[in-house]
């Protein structure tokens, strides 16, 4: 079914969801689309609904749904996303940004919160922050926004990963050091070291791909979603060079797959101190999606 070129808002709106449902993707996708075209919020789309669009603008917009419908995520057809309440650039070089990840950041901003008499030092030395594997930069932008007394730094070994994320603090007024490389080693080559060490790795197993869904194995790149057989061969690597940049005391936290929680704690038991607090904090849904380490000054690896 093709729209006539005379079409209102409401009817526009009910074709998409229909196209959409019809090859089992969410209905929102449509309401997303026709804001991207029409420039509307959410708040004027609502208001808008017997509006007679332009023949363009419903040629444009049924395309897109389309393109939808065939599986393109709809963060790489409007090119953005939100995080944390601000708008991310995203294409096919990035991971597109999800609401677990914002759990991640919380976690961390509180545990910062909580434990400042840990981090009391000299005005003219800022907590140091390492984002590893930055993507778009969500992680690292988020924190030096939030954490302005902090200075923050990014890795990644994608080079077309860092200048989405360049861009991205670019446009929000992030000041972040990046960095191109694998994982830590950037940091351990220049003698670096940081209170906190930050990531959201690759953690899918191989396997899994067979059982996902197109817009993401298809679209995302798989060098930020999958690791290896187990979806732990990012931790491994990543564990072994955390003592070569992480300061006393200091700070871990890593997001996780649903079932890894002990696996990630017993990689980092054995890499950090004895007196090291480890924790796995599930998310809003109730699954493993969290670890926290948290190193007091007094220990030694």
């Amino acid at each position: 079914m093709t729209l006539p070129t005379t079409t209102k808002t409401y009817e526009a709106l009910n074709w998409a969801s229909s196209f959409l449902q019809q090859h089992h993707y969410e209905t929102t996708i449509g309401q997303i689309l026709l804001m991207h075209h029409t420039g509307w919020s959410r708040t004027r789309l609502l208001t808008e609904q017997q509006t007679v669009l332009s023949a363009d603008l419903v040629t444009a917009f049924q395309h897109d749904v389309r393109l939808a419908a065939s599986g393109t995520p709809v963060q790489h057809i409007t090119g953005r996303e939100t995080f944390y309440s601000r708008h991310y650039h995203v294409n096919n070089h990035v991971l597109i940004p999800r609401p677990e990840t914002e759990e991640l950041v919380e976690t961390l901003l509180t545990t910062l919160n909580n434990h400042q008499h840990l981090f009391i030092k000299k005005e003219e030395e800022p907590l140091t922050i390492v984002d590893v594997g930055t993507g778009s930069g969500i992680i690292a932008i988020t924190m030096a926004l939030e954490h302005p007394s902090s200075h923050v730094s990014a890795s990644d070994i994608s080079a077309e990963a860092l200048s989405v994320a360049k861009k991205n603090a670019d446009d929000l007024g992030a000041k972040v050091a990046f960095s191109h490389g694998d994982l830590l080693l950037p940091f351990v080559e220049k003698g670096y070291k940081a209170d906190v060490i930050i990531s959201n790795p690759p953690y899918i197993p191989i396997g899994d791909k067979e059982w996902m869904r197109e817009n993401v194995k298809d679209h995302e790149p798989s060098g930020a979603l999958f690791a290896g057989e187990d979806g732990l061969e990012i931790y491994r690597r990543l564990v072994n060079q955390i003592p070569l940049v992480l300061a006393h005391p200091g700070i871990v936290a890593f997001e996780i797959g649903y079932n890894q929680g002990d696996a990630v704690t017993e990689l980092l038991q054995q890499a950090l101190p004895l007196e090291t607090y480890i924790e796995v904090i599930n998310d809003i849904n109730g699954n493993e999606r969290i670890v926290l380490a948290i190193i007091p000054e007094e220990s030694n690896y």
